[in-house]
């Protein structure tokens, strides 16, 4: 499981290995906070401030993650706050406290 606070980056593992410029274990590395979560198939990072979040969100794309900046959205991951998550995606499901990557 990965639980909420704050800002929470989330992503699935395999587009990180697919994607991410070193993989996994690089982006455990660029977590400027120590804030690592992970279950079996996501990735997740914690943030308290806005300016950090949007500057962890800068960084991976610039690592290779798709992120579309006029429109506001991610193909790839996704950012919560205690309202809920910035965009919607196809890859996941989620509640008020968890989110877990859907079967098919």
């Amino acid at each position: 499981m990965i639980f909420f606070e704050f800002y929470q980056f989330v992503v699935p593992k395999a587009v990180l290995e697919a994607k991410y410029a070193g993989g996994l274990q690089h982006f455990i590395n660029d977590i400027p906070n120590g804030t690592y979560a992970e279950n079996s198939n996501l990735a997740s990072a914690r943030f308290l401030k806005l300016d950090d979040i949007n500057a962890f969100v800068e960084l991976v794309a610039k690592k290779g993650l798709h992120f579309h900046r006029m429109e506001f959205y991610s193909d790839d991951f996704t950012v919560f706050t205690a309202v809920g998550p910035w965009w919607l995606s196809e890859w996941l499901s989620f509640n008020t406290i968890l989110c877990l990557l859907k079967e098919d």
